[in-house]
């Protein structure tokens, strides 16, 4: 069988032989055309209507597909025509500070580098120096911070503080028990001593035995102050309590010894030492309780409050509303007598324990005995009364005119050299200035009159206001309203009322006003009123000195450091006006200028002092007796004090050479009950006469 030729290859055979020569391909097309190339070829950009030839996909390779028999293995496609895009518009810079270039550098110069060098170590050191003390002042800040002054108790509110102490009533029943087994001890030293009442040296035994059993027990009644103390040291705080628990363990393992030596102990002395603990505690408990009743039964406590620099530079004393629940806080911080000796207790005790291993060491002295009798001898007895005796006696009296002092922080704040601010019903009460008579002048009707004054005394808030206002219920005054209101320093008001010129004042006032004043009305305790430069009507007015009054400002000017500072807004009410009435110096009474005053008395105005006292009312005789309460338990706290610690350091040295040398009888207990109770004296005396004046 033929085979048989396909029209492709009859034309092919048709043709030449230079007709049937194949073109020549190159190494790359023939390796494109079997898929074995793999360089990849850059695309061409293609103009718009250009035709593009694409190769066909080798069959068999990944994504080519075989050729179908509509379409030719070799296929010319045409590529979309797009159009040319616009080239975007440029977007504007974002401006950005790059900093301003180095300067160049100068020229090298030797003098001027080493100036360069001083100024940039010197800036150096400074800022160093700085930076020290910034550090130095922020542990400063912080040492105060912890160390500031935490409250002894801490209660829910001022009700819940009253009841602890309302509660604390039993302390007085083992006060009791603690004085009788205190007066026994004594009697037993008594009994001791041959040189008193005999000899009784066959029962120095027996007694000494007694002794220590009655401090035992009186320690039992005791135990809070024993506890006290040890708690106190236990928080690394040691203080008076601790220092007196110390001393009572030293006595009674000495007691020990002593008995059996036959010698008499120091028991009388560790007694009366914890008779006194326990009896200031029941005086500042009892203290406390009377101040907390006080405020509670305040509807709405006035407080007298120091604000500082609240004129010309000075501290004054005000009146403010107050804040019962802060003073229940402001109550239970520590007294002086207490901080001090958190301080002093712990070098006395190290000192003393010191001194005796000294003498112990070259005197051959018992250790113990010797440091019992100087730790004894190093206790500041008063302090234990220091504060409590005068507090108790100052709350006592406080109460009975409804006032109280805020413990210790409130004398603090109360002490010191200040202003005390006296206004005008401080002075002469509403019900103490009385009307003497009225005179009018001219043609103006007495309701007017009577009103236009009404109108300028209430503006200016004078003490006169309650007066004015009675005489206009009396008179059937009118009511007006002042368009303008001045206040002249040389003693007078000024006011527009209605369009009419108004001046009330003094008849010097009037005077200097050129207001025309009849010879017969010219009296010193009158007011005068004048309308448009014409005299319009005197008011005769009494001015009667209260007695309490008096009292209070003779106690003011005793304090020492305590001004009176007028801010008075009756201009009847001057410092030779007062002189008159109450017998009082001028110089010793403050009186600035009308503006000061009005803005020292203002009612407005909101005072952001430190409450130092609470009281029901606000009278002169409260405020006055407060303010001087708090700064007389200052003064006793701390006179009494600083006797007890000169008398304790005294006491030690004292001590220390008694015991170095050997001389007992000299250190016996006899002689060191008599050298403490002698010290305590003045400050008992101190705290007695406390609050008597």
């Amino acid at each position: 069988m033929e085979p048989t030729r396909r029209p492709e290859d009859e034309a092919q055979l048709n043709k030449t032989p230079a007709e049937q020569e194949e073109p020549e391909y190159s190494l790359e097309e023939i390796m494109n055309e079997f898929g074995g190339w793999t360089k990849r070829e850059e695309p061409q950009e293609t103009a718009p209507g250009e035709t593009v030839r694409l190769a066909a996909p080798a069959a068999g390779s990944p994504g080519g597909q075989e050729p179908s028999e509509e379409e030719p293995a070799d296929t010319i496609r045409f590529s979309p025509v797009h159009e040319k895009d616009e080239p975007e518009p440029e977007r504007p810079a974002v401006w950005t500070y790059q900093g301003e270039p180095d300067p160049e550098s100068a020229p090298a110069d030797p003098k001027e580098a080493r100036a360069r060098a001083r100024a940039e170590r010197r800036e150096k050191r400074q800022a160093e120096k700085r930076r020290r003390q910034l550090e130095r002042f922020q542990k400063k800040e912080a040492r105060k911070k912890r160390a500031a002054e935490q409250p002894e108790h801490t209660f829910a509110s001022l009700e819940a503080a009253y009841q602890f102490y309302s509660a604390a009533s039993g302390i007085r029943l083992r006060l009791l028990l603690s004085a009788l087994a205190c007066l026994a001890s004594i009697l037993l030293l008594v009994l001791s001593t041959s040189a008193i009442v005999g000899d009784f040296s066959g029962y120095s035994q027996v007694f000494s035995a007694i002794m220590l059993g009655l401090l035992l027990a009186q320690a039992l009644l005791s135990y809070d102050i024993c506890l006290s103390g040890v708690m106190q040291a236990l928080r690394l705080r040691f203080d008076q309590t601790s220092m007196l628990f110390a001393a009572l363990c030293a006595v009674i393992v000495d007691a020990f010894f002593a008995v059996a030596q036959g010698r008499t102990p120091f028991c009388t002395v560790a007694s009366l030492l914890l008779l006194l603990a326990l009896w200031g505690r029941s005086l500042l408990y009892e203290a406390r309780r009377r101040s907390l009743r006080a405020a509670g039964n305040m509807e709405e406590p006035v407080a007298a409050v120091r604000e500082e620099k609240a004129w010309h530079g000075y501290d004054c004393i005000f009146r403010a509303p107050g804040d019962a629940a802060q003073f229940a806080v402001q109550l239970e911080m520590p007294d002086a007598g207490s901080r001090i000796m958190r301080v002093y207790a712990p070098v006395m005790t190290a000192v003393t324990l010191v001194l005796s291993i000294l003498t112990a060491m070259r005197g051959g002295r018992s250790f113990l005995w010797s440091w019992t009798a100087m730790l004894l001898a190093g206790f500041p007895a008063g302090v234990l009364i220091a504060y409590a005796k005068p507090f108790s006696t100052f709350a006592k009296k406080l109460y009975r005119v409804g006032a109280a002092v805020a413990g210790w922080q409130g004398a603090r704040i109360l002490s010191g050299e200040a202003g005390l601010i006296i206004e005008d019903a401080d002075l002469f009460p509403p019900q103490n200035v009385t009307q003497g008579g009225m005179k009018l002048y001219g043609s103006r009707p007495a309701p007017m009159v009577i009103g236009y004054a009404n109108a300028v005394v209430q503006t200016a808030g004078s003490g006169l206001a309650p007066l004015f206002e009675q005489m206009m219920h009396d008179q059937n005054g009118r009511r007006y309203s002042v368009d303008s209101f001045r206040r002249y320093e040389s003693g007078g008001l000024g006011a527009t009322i209605r369009g009419d010129i108004v001046l009330m004042g003094s008849i010097a006032f009037m005077k200097l006003m050129r207001v025309r004043v009849p010879e017969g009305t010219r009296l010193k305790q009158a007011v005068y009123l004048s309308v448009n430069g014409e005299l319009a009507a005197v008011f005769a007015l009494n001015y009667a000195p209260a007695e309490s009054v008096r009292a209070g400002l003779a106690a003011v000017l005793r304090a020492g450091a305590l001004v009176p500072v007028l801010a008075t807004r009756d201009f009847m009410i001057t410092p030779q006006f007062l002189k008159q009435r109450y017998k009082i110096p001028p110089e010793r009474i403050e009186f600035p200028i009308v503006e000061e005053r009005a803005a020292l008395s203002a009612p407005e105005a909101v005072r952001d002092g430190k409450q130092g006292a609470l009281m029901a009312r606000s009278s002169f005789a409260s405020f006055s007796g407060s303010v001087v309460a708090a700064r007389g338990l200052r003064g006793t706290a701390i006179l009494s004090i600083c006797v007890a610690i000169a008398g304790s350091v005294l006491g030690v040295g004292l001590m220390f050479v008694l015991t170095f040398l050997g001389a007992s009888l000299s250190a016996s207990c006899w002689n060191l009950f008599l050298y403490t109770a002698l010290w305590l004296l003045p400050g008992l005396l101190a705290g007695l006469l406390a609050g008597r004046a």
